[in-house]
């Protein structure tokens, strides 16, 4: 047998080993560690949170406005046909005041009377251009007065320091004058709603006047007094008629007052002389 020389055997093992060493080194396990496969939806970046809304925001601080208060309009006073006087009534809230209106004319007398169950009511007056004709600092509650202007007046109720009832009365003369050279007239009426009836007539002093109803004293009697000189016949003697000299140069009002508050037909006769 022939042996090869060791060097030439060496170069062909040496070769070989090396080739065996890497097979089996690739076949090894590695020390290395190996990251474990990851989730792609666990691997996606966290979602922010944002803090829930609830709808409570503050808004900017504001300054209140405020709250506006309707004036009451006020109440129209409508007399009845035939009618004179105006009645008015109702309930005053403590420190409240009730406004009311009406028409008249220049030198028309008007009465106003007032009436609550304390008495501590009053009224002012104002005339269709704004002057005051009665200031609320009198506290009154009765007038008789001849009015300046033709158009709307305005009076005030008030005075309440706890609610109280009212009945306000209001009347307009209608005013008498005579035919062409007489000193008489006569007129026609009845007590509209039970009201009693007003009329005015103007005459000097000196004078003598006359008044009568034609119905008796027990349906309806009469009152007879001067806007600036005050009575001349009381309502307390309810009388039907009436003569009497005048005391002063002015209008003088005379009355028709129905008894109990009915409605009358009447005739009455008025003359100066």
């Amino acid at each position: 047998m022939k042996f090869r020389p060791f060097s030439k055997r060496c170069s062909i093992i040496f070769p070989l080993l090396i080739a065996v060493i890497i097979l089996v080194g690739c076949n090894l396990p590695s020390n290395t560690p190996v990251p474990p496969t990851t989730n792609p939806t666990a691997a996606a970046s966290p979602t922010a949170i944002l803090p829930t809304e609830t709808g409570t925001s503050i808004p900017p601080t504001q300054t209140a406005l405020p709250i506006a208060t309707p004036t009451p309009l006020p109440d129209q006073l409508i007399f009845a046909t035939g009618a004179t006087a105006g009645v008015a009534s109702g309930s005053l809230a403590s420190g409240e005041t009730k406004t009311f209106t009406f028409n008249a004319s220049t030198n028309q007398p008007l009465i106003l009377i007032l009436n609550s169950p304390k008495g501590d009511l009053f009224f002012d007056v104002t005339d269709p251009d704004g002057a005051i004709l009665l200031d609320p600092a009198k506290k009154w509650n009765r007038l008789q007065w001849l009015l300046p202007k033709t158009g709307k007046y305005i009076i005030q109720v008030s005075g309440a320091t706890s609610p109280e009832d009212y009945t306000l009365t209001v009347k307009i003369a209608a005013p008498i004058s005579f035919a062409s050279g007489s000193d008489t007239a006569t007129l026609s009426g009845k007590t509209v709603n039970g009201l009693i009836v007003s009329y005015s007539i103007y005459c000097t002093a000196g004078l003598t006047m006359n008044t009568s109803l034609n119905v008796p004293a027990t349906t309806a009697y009469l009152d007879v007094f001067g806007i600036a000189y005050g009575t001349l016949l009381s309502t307390t003697t309810k009388a039907n008629t009436w003569t009497g000299v005048l005391p002063s140069t002015e209008n003088y009002v005379i009355e028709v007052i129905p008894t109990n508050g009915t409605e009358v037909d009447y005739k009455l006769t008025v003359k100066c002389h």
